[in-house]
């Protein structure tokens, strides 16, 4: 495990660091999924990797608030249970041993004790992905895990993929439980949007089937997620929908489609958003079955000016056809000096009993320069949309970043967060919740989850510290379950340096 940036490193060091390990790659007369991208990128598309692109001098003092912070003191916090135990062994490669990011968590709705955890292992620096994806299951409400390592799709699983990324998953009825991934080779063109699926509520899973696959040099799929319909209100009741978008050489849209025998095959996918460069959309399931899809996009207006807004579409027909998309809010992401959040990308919830439908972001317009944990709700199923408010609080100058959101089933709304405020050169991170119990009108202060610190600089590193896209946010009655990437546990590696972990809390609110 590469050690982290230290006191005495000097500055050249401290970028090499930024920037992660040596990347394998290929020769310029080979195929290079990375070449690729950044060819595509040039000509407007879109992908985590450069959402905010980095301010020079943003950085440069950053880079001096390093040397003056040391680490905080090892020990996971009170009432903290780490998730992961690193079951993936090292392969010598490039990929950053004992680095787990991106977690994502799902609730069985028939059983509020049964969660369900995905997370990457091993994640590539710099050109992206990671060795594999894992999922932990709890029976216990959180309190104990079982961990395995998703087969089938990566070499690493037995599968034929070099990379794989964005882990998503979620339940159906009778707890099976469904795994979406994308399967990403670097020396190679092909890739796609596979899902597993599960009859043992996580525990086993079985070997992936494709939903979507591209074998050529002519297209990227890139964020895909995962919902089931599994409301009794619902003629649709069963579904399973997959979302994602597509990069090809002259568009980047989103695209959705379902399966009706438990992801074992898929409908041809229907376009949701075709202008602009569309990005991380988020599939839901309300009352009656309506099916909602919230997603961040990019496009130029007639004089050439960036706009940059959340957007939402909703079908009453089981995904069949989609409504015209409606513009949530403008996005305006400043993104965090040294890290990679994927500022702007959206984290959306809908509430069960009302069909409220939420969102959430990280904007500066609240704190110039500085992001904060943002929210936009609508009462009437997506056609209009509050103006956003500010849920992360604390000094102004202290960002707020990678909000998720998540309603309990009495229709409490809580916000999850990771937040730099304890730390005045901003390299220390916790966790924060804040709930609303009317509706999204008003926030409670924002409670720390973390009692102390974890350290950004322990962190794997994919275009900055990492400690992915999005986190995990998930519910029952009265309870948050918050899921994210923390650095408090000794490398087995290396005792002198952290690894970043995957960790929960569950949070009964009163």
């Amino acid at each position: 495990m590469k050690k982290p940036v230290l006191l005495l490193l000097p500055l050249v060091s401290v970028l090499f660091a930024l920037g992660g390990q040596a990347v394998d790659r290929q020769p310029q007369t080979g195929f290079s999924r990375t070449r690729w991208l950044e060819e595509q990128m040039e000509r407007g598309a879109r992908t985590p990797d450069n959402l905010v692109p980095e301010n020079p001098r943003r950085l440069a003092t950053f880079l001096d608030q390093l040397a003056r912070t040391r680490p905080p003191a090892t020990g996971i916090p009170k009432g903290v249970v780490r998730v992961s135990q690193d079951i993936l062994s090292p392969d010598g490669g490039s990929a950053q041993p004992e680095t787990e990011t991106e977690p994502f968590l799902a609730v069985d709705p028939e059983n509020p004790k049964h969660l369900l955890a995905s997370y990457q292992e091993d994640r590539f620096p710099n050109d992206g992905g990671c060795r594999i994806l894992t999922s932990a299951v709890s029976f216990n409400g959180g309190a104990t895990w079982q961990e395995s390592l998703l087969p089938g799709l990566t070499v690493a699983g037995g599968g034929p993929y070099e990379r794989t990324s964005d882990p998503w998953v979620a339940f159906g009825s009778g707890g099976r439980a469904y795994f979406a991934a994308l399967g990403v080779d670097e020396t190679r063109p092909r890739n796609g949007v596979y899902l597993s699926s599960s009859d043992d509520g996580g525990l086993t899973w079985s070997d992936p089937v494709a939903v979507h696959t591209g074998d050529s040099t002519q297209t990227f799929d890139d964020k895909e997620a995962v919902v089931v319909d599994t409301r009794d209100d619902s003629p649709y009741k069963g579904r399973v929908y997959v979302g994602w978008d597509m990069i090809t050489i002259s568009s980047q849209a989103e695209l959705i489609t379902y399966s009706d025998d438990g992801g074992l095959s898929f409908q041809p996918p229907v376009t949701l958003a075709a202008q602009g460069a569309s990005l991380g959309v988020i599939p839901l399931v309300g009352p009656g079955g309506i099916v909602h899809a919230v997603w961040l996009n990019f496009r130029r207006d007639l004089i050439g000016e960036l706009l940059i807004t959340l957007q939402a579409s909703h079908s009453t027909d089981g995904g069949q056809t989609w409504s015209v998309p409606v513009i949530i809010s403008g996005v305006q992401a400043s993104g965090v000096a040294g890290s990679r959040t994927a500022a702007g990308l959206p984290s959306a919830a809908v509430d069960g009993r009302t069909g409220a439908l939420y969102v959430v972001w990280q904007d500066e317009r609240f704190t110039p320069s500085t992001d904060q944990a943002v929210l936009s709700s609508s009462t009437d199923g997506g056609q209009t949309w509050s103006l956003p408010i500010r849920i992360s609080d604390g000094p102004a100058d202290a960002p707020n970043f990678t909000p998720m959101v998540a309603v309990t089933p009495e229709g409490w709304v809580g916000v999850s967060y990771y937040s730099l405020r304890n730390n005045p050169s901003h390299v220390l991170v916790d966790e924060y919740l804040s709930v609303s119990k009317n509706g999204g009108r008003s926030f409670a202060k924002s409670l720390r989850v973390t009692a102390s610190s974890s350290d950004l600089r322990f962190a794997a590193t994919s275009d900055g510290f990492f400690l992915g896209d999005y986190q995990g946010l998930a519910t029952s009655s009265k309870t948050f379950y918050p899921l994210w990437t923390g650095t408090y546990s000794p490398s087995r590696l290396d005792p002198s340096v952290r690894q970043p972990d995957i960790f929960t809390r569950a949070l009964k609110v009163r």
